[in-house]
């Protein structure tokens, strides 16, 4: 029987060892996990800053970024009238209160309740968003035909 008796004993040690371990293993997870949660608030609060620094002196003249908040600008003004291509495309609109969707025909918002303004749009408008997506799908083609 000390065979037997010793054979439990090493399984018993083991599965303590191995118990040990998995609990560090866990532990070392956790504290990696809220190291990364801390990196993620440091960065949204670098990103607090650049945007409040980008609001502060966007109307600046020669001030040490001008450039790249020239180039924020540029993007800004690109992903709303990407917006708005997406949601003619939809056939949607926004509620100025609250920023919900809605179809186009909406007189009121059915989140906030708000009464939505008509858009009203010219032909001029049409006109221009139709070139604009010629000219972007042109300059596609010849970027490919190029490569």
């Amino acid at each position: 029987m000390d065979f037997f008796e010793k054979v439990g004993g090493t399984i018993t040690e083991k599965g303590k060892e191995l118990s040990k371990k998995a609990k560090e293993l866990a532990d070392i997870a956790k504290l990696s996990n809220q190291v990364s949660s801390e990196k993620d608030k440091i960065n949204k609060n670098y990103l607090e800053i650049g945007r409040a620094y980008y609001n502060a002196h966007v109307a600046d003249e020669n001030y040490d970024y001008e450039g790249l908040c020239g180039e924020i600008t540029v993007s800004m003004d690109k992903i709303a009238q990407l917006k708005k291509d997406i949601q003619n495309l939809k056939g949607t609109k926004l509620c100025e209160s609250c920023g919900v969707e809605l179809s186009k025909e909406a007189a009121y918002c059915s989140s906030c309740g708000a009464k939505v303004a008509e858009e009203v749009v010219e032909e001029e408008e049409v006109v221009e968003d139709i070139i604009h997506v010629v000219d972007d799908a042109v300059e596609d083609v010849t970027e490919e035909k190029e490569l």
